[in-house]
């Protein structure tokens, strides 16, 4: 396994293996890696000849200075987890390798003013900037992101579409350990207790979807989700609602929709969807 941090080695290895028309896969990463990302590996080791993981904290998409200083981040058990899932090699760039002093911040028009765009300004944009960075720099056949941030995958898709038309976005289901919690970076943040409140938070919410009617129009079943999150002890909640699958509107049948939510245990932002 190889580990870059600079453009230039990185281009010369990508030009070595564009000539032998090798399929390269791309698992873009803010490190802190966990068998999410593992899910995400494995599907691109299945699919290409060569897999590059990223791993870039990106201090653009994140709303305050104290979060992106209290990411977590783990460089050696990164560097072995890359090696147990037989990574070809790592890019781990400077912030300085990527960005100008004088950058633009692209502005995300898509699936915007709802979710999590709604409550974290400018996240998504530093999103689509970095992703346009990196895939300028990264010239890859198909690009990896896992449906636990399904509204972020909707706006990489479409971005995708518009701007990469060469490249192939590849989404893979969420990752859930045995109590069904949706593998996260952020959860390495939680306490016992925490951990245990949410699972319990969880497996409610889990048996509130079983107990809703198939039949239920988005705008019915968001009704009884007030409901419901209401008789839940949430310390903080920005979001607790049924989306479409298509369109991320409140349009159409629950049987056609996701759950989505974002809720905190203590200073921890925990998001997640599940698919009706």
């Amino acid at each position: 396994m190889l580990i870059i941090k600079d453009i230039s080695n990185l281009q010369l290895y990508l030009t070595a293996y564009e000539n032998r028309k090798y399929s390269i896969g791309f698992v873009p990463t803010m490190g802190a890696l966990h068998k999410g990302h593992g899910e995400l590996i494995k599907k691109s080791k299945n699919d290409n000849h060569k897999t590059i993981v990223s791993i870039f904290v990106n201090e653009k998409q994140f709303n305050s200075k104290e979060d992106f200083n209290s990411y977590p981040r783990n460089k050696g058990l990164d560097y072995d987890f890359c090696s147990d899932n037989d990574v070809d090699l790592i890019f781990e760039p400077s912030a300085e390798e990527i960005y100008n002093k004088d950058e633009t911040i692209l502005k995300n028009t898509n699936f915007n003013n709802i979710l999590c765009d709604k409550y974290r300004k400018g996240h998504f944009d530093g999103v689509i900037t970095v992703l346009n960075k990196l895939f300028s720099i990264v010239n890859c056949n198909k690009v990896y992101f896992g449906e636990k941030d399904f509204q972020q995958l909707k706006i990489i898709e479409k971005f995708i579409k518009e701007k990469y038309k060469f490249l192939e976005i590849v989404s893979v289901p969420t990752k859930r350990n045995e109590e069904g919690i949706a593998y996260s970076s952020r959860n390495e943040k939680l306490s016992k207790k925490q951990i245990q409140d949410f699972v319990s938070f969880h497996q409610q919410t889990v048996n509130f979807l079983k107990s809703l009617e198939k039949s239920f129009d988005i705008e019915t079943a968001n009704q009884r989700a007030k409901d419901f999150i209401m008789e839940q002890n949430i310390e903080k909640l920005d979001y607790f609602e049924f989306r479409n699958n298509d369109d991320l509107t409140t349009n159409g049948r629950v049987s056609d929709s996701r759950l989505f939510y974002a809720i905190y245990k203590g200073n921890v932002r925990l998001i997640d969807n599940l698919k009706v």
